[in-house]
């Protein structure tokens, strides 16, 4: 096959063009058969405008999995790619919303529940009019509803996982609570998951612990600023990326019974995006501190 797009951890990514239709085809090897069938099985149930769209699969020497084509890219590379405008910070408040619509669905929405396990911001797929989709559910996990966590195998990616996750195996909808806090760090300092200091890993400090740093500080504010994507320049509200930043720190807490859930996240992030944006009442579920956390009441 020609036109490779892109490489994941179970197989390559290609551009195809089916019956006029533009598409993404995943092959995966053989090995890869357990990851083939959790994708299949979650995309096959579960439809959300911010969920990437399956749509087909094939069995044929190697897995195949189709997806609708996102034109655009993925948020890492937006945020990092030398070749890539920087994303006004408006995008990057709706990139954040519609991500958090995403898995507000099959945490909340969906029965059983699902787990994504591996939300980073090269799993934010954006489309050409810059809004967001989740994508690769290899790693998806589904859940009873009222089951707090399931001990597992560790899979994902180091940096956004969370401690009783990395300790314990612990999964609950509060792993990719975690995670998407680790992304809402990036979509402010366009920095990865783990800081390499002067390229060594060995010298790597997390995107977390770097942000609580900051935001532990006398004057929290000002320290932030050292963090905001310099590609930014001064155009950002700086009110408003302190309170995202807020909204990260509340997501990647150690205890996760204190993390808010993703209808919480939605709702704080309906108040920091754009006052023309269609409000959904309904949506105002259950944290009224985030809710006053992002309208700075």
């Amino acid at each position: 096959m020609v036109n490779k797009i892109g490489e994941g951890g179970f197989g390559a990514v290609y551009y195809a063009n089916l019956r006029g239709e533009e598409a993404a085809i995943k092959k995966m090897d053989m090995q890869a058969s357990k990851e083939f069938l959790a994708e299949l099985k979650v995309l096959a149930h579960v439809h959300h405008l911010n969920l990437v769209r399956l749509i087909g699969y094939c069995v044929e020497g190697s897995l195949f999995l189709v997806y609708e084509y996102i034109e655009n890219g993925n948020l890492s590379q937006h945020l990092r790619g030398s070749s890539r405008e920087p994303l006004p910070w408006s995008n990057r408040v709706q990139i954040a919303l519609d991500s958090a619509r995403g898995l507000e669905y099959i945490h909340e929405h969906t029965v059983p529940v699902y787990i994504h396990r591996d939300i980073k911001s090269a799993n934010i797929l954006i489309d050409k009019k810059f809004r967001a989709k989740v994508a690769d559910f290899g790693l998806t996990k589904l859940t009873e509803v009222g089951i707090a966590s399931l001990p597992t195998r560790l899979v994902g990616t180091f940096g956004y996982m969370p401690p009783e996750y990395v300790q314990y195996g612990d999964v609950s909808p509060k792993v990719d609570v975690y995670a998407f806090g680790v992304v809402l760090y990036e979509l402010i300092s366009a920095k990865e998951a783990i800081v390499k200091s002067h390229g060594s890993l060995a010298e790597s400090k997390g995107l977390v612990a770097l942000f609580e740093d900051a935001l532990n500080e006398s004057d929290p504010k000002e320290a932030l600023c050292e963090l905001i994507d310099v590609r930014l320049g001064d155009n950002y509200p700086v009110d408003a990326v302190f309170k995202m930043a807020q909204l990260a720190k509340a997501c990647t807490q150690e205890n996760p019974q204190l993390r808010p859930s993703m209808r919480s996240i939605v709702v704080a992030l309906m108040t920091l995006s754009s006052s023309t944006e269609d409000w959904d009442v309904g949506s105002f579920y259950e944290n009224q501190a985030l809710v006053k956390l992002m309208s700075g009441r």
